[in-house]
């Protein structure tokens, strides 16, 4: 799980965009929202999904509560209906094309509860839906607890036939904590994200053949909570009410100057690397940065081993007192506390782009003495000023992103800090260290004991336990590369789907795929590109296929951390009569790069 860099949730700051409008909700407790932002929806007509709530806009259903909006669902008899909810909406009051939208969302839980974040045409009224076009930032479904989707409607592709990328939080649910939901939205592209992880793109060529883009014309903004419906289905005796979507904040920002685009940077060693040694005194001496005192950048203990960088606790060899409490040699406390950064320094080539830097942390054994974070930092060009986003590192893949502001001179740093006391240079074993790398196969490959193996080659071309699958073909669908067994987590199977025969593929992808096409579906992460294809008559792969959520991986094995299951549907003629007879093929193509 990439984490968002802390304090960013809180700022209403994001470089190179204008805030151009807000609430932070920050009215008496127990007042309804702002009127001169949000109206209601009101009644209970199901609302085109057989829902079950009455919309109301009394303070029962919406209401602010120390600083932030709540919409609570609750089980009553009101207009008819034996529930209530409230819908609001910026229609006829605010709407925007283009920039980024987010709000800061606890969502509501519960089997049939649906919490949702989402955005309609300004012309629904002319053209209606779904030609007006829609975009759902959040959706949550109470049977899906850990599942955000992210999904377009428009003519062609609406309803069930909507077109969604999902996204998978990996130990926890979506409604335990509060979370940052966006979409950062261009011209012919719209991008979603959570907690500042991108996890789904769009444009017009992943639209189905023919279809109409219709997202380049205004769109105002709706929250609120269903109860029952189409799809989530209805409450059981599970679902406890009331339920309650508690929002933080909701922003929108302008589009970003000039439109840039990504630039990805990572742990590449053949990078120019420097280091920075920053020192101060332990906070119970004042914390004051130390100057005019001699320390080395060669304490920074950070080192390239191939393409597995280590950081350890920057150490100290000198045993004067100013370094060691009453002078000292191995054993005694230190005096100091050192920051030390290990960075990439890029001046003016990455001014005015979005900086996403990104990798894998293969394992992180520091002791609570010491801390790591990554971080992208944009200055001015005589370092006065700067804009800065950091991640702490955990296990697993890191991702973080920032806008820099465009100008002659800027300097862009990107890499790692790590914080604590200064240690002898013969003590710094006990206190841990952190391994990163850009690749994870290397992650993936550090999971396995292969210590049976003699001189195993763990290259993704090798094949240690002589299977005939490569370590790279197991590491793309999450097989073991020590077991002499194909993997047990890939599935095929037919359901049916309005009454016909349909096939149905189910593998284990690496997070952060986001699969696109019209016809044939490919995603890529990481180093391995997914290719899933439809055919009738196993000569020509040209048949349609679809991408269907949930994904059918029932009674499958629970994929490791770093892969979720994904499942896909053969659209295309796959033999006759009606129904369809069950003599169509998929396949999935999944290439590693070496």
């Amino acid at each position: 799980l990439a984490i968002w860099a802390s304090g960013t949730a809180l700022s209403q700051s994001i470089p190179g965009r204008t805030l151009l409008w807000a609430d932070e909700f920050a009215q008496a407790d127990g007042t309804k929202p702002d009127s001169g932002k949000w109206g209601y929806d009101i009644g209970g007509s199901g609302w085109g999904n057989n829902e079950l709530q009455y919309y109301t806009d009394r303070t029962d259903n919406a209401r602010i509560e120390s600083g932030n909006l709540v919409i609570e669902a609750r089980a009553e008899n009101f207009g008819g209906r034996n529930h209530t909810s409230a819908r609001l909406l910026t229609k006829d009051k605010h709407s925007w094309t283009y920039g980024r939208i987010e709000a800061r969302i606890k969502v509501a839980r519960g089997q049939g509860i649906w919490p949702a974040f989402w955005m309609l045409g300004s012309n629904i009224g002319s053209a209606g839906w779904p030609f007006c076009g829609e975009i759902d930032i959040m959706e949550n479904i109470g049977r899906e607890p850990s599942i955000l989707h992210g999904t377009v409607h428009g003519p062609g592709y609406s309803g069930e036939f909507g077109i969604s990328g999902d996204y998978v939080l990996n130990g926890a649910a979506l409604a335990d904590d509060f979370h940052v939901y966006a979409i950062e939205w261009e011209e012919n592209r719209i991008r979603w994200f959570i907690d500042g992880q991108q996890y789904f793109s769009l444009t017009p060529d992943n639209l189905p053949g023919g279809s109409a883009w219709v997202f380049n014309q205004p769109q105002f903004l709706i929250l609120n909570v269903a109860v029952g419906g189409n799809w989530p289905g209805y409450p059981d005796g599970t679902t406890t009410f009331p339920q309650r979507m508690t929002v933080d904040y909701v922003r929108v920002y302008s589009p970003i100057q000039g439109n840039p685009t990504n630039t990805v940077v990572t742990v590449d060693p053949a990078e120019p690397w420097l280091g920075y040694m920053h020192v101060s005194n332990l906070p119970a001496n004042g914390g004051a940065y130390q100057f005019g005192q001699s320390w080395e950048t060669a304490n920074l203990n950070a080192m390239f081993n191939g393409p597995v960088l280590t950081l350890s606790p920057n150490t100290i060899g000198d045993p004067a007192s100013y370094w060691y409490a009453g002078g000292g040699a191995p054993g005694s406390p230190g005096n100091k506390i050192m920051a030390a950064s290990m960075y990439v320094e890029r001046s003016g080539s990455l001014a005015g782009k979005t900086v996403v830097f990104s990798g894998n942390v293969l394992t992180n054994t520091l002791t609570s003495a010491h801390s790591t974070v990554a971080f992208i930092k944009d200055f001015a060009p005589d370092y006065s000023s700067s804009s800065t986003i950091t991640a702490p590192l955990v296990n697993g893949s890191f991702n973080l992103s920032l806008a820099t502001n465009a100008g002659a001179g800027r300097h862009v740093q990107y890499g790692f800090e790590t914080v604590g006391v200064n240690v002898w240079a013969t003590d710094a074993s006990p206190f841990g260290s952190i391994r990163i790398t850009a690749d994870p196969y290397a992650t993936w490959i550090a999971g396995f004991d292969t210590s049976d193996f003699t001189a195993p080659d763990l290259s993704p071309a090798g094949d240690p336990d002589g299977d005939g699958l490569t370590n790279g073909l197991e590491f793309a669908l999450d097989g073991d590369p020590t077991v002499g067994t194909a993997s047990a987590k890939v599935r095929a199977k037919t359901e049916t789907v309005a009454g016909e025969t349909a096939m149905l593929l189910t593998l284990p992808v690496l997070n952060g795929a986001t699969f696109s096409g019209a016809t044939t579906k490919s995603a890529t992460v990481g180093n391995v590109v997914y290719t899933i294809e439809g055919s009738n008559n196993l000569t020509h792969y040209n048949q349609s296929v679809t991408e269907v959520s949930p994904a059918r991986s029932e009674n499958l094995p629970a994929p490791n951390s770093g892969w979720t299951y994904r499942s896909f549907r053969l659209d295309g003629a796959i033999g006759g009569g009606n129904p369809r007879g069950p003599s169509g093929f998929l396949r999935a193509r999944v290439a590693v790069a070496p």
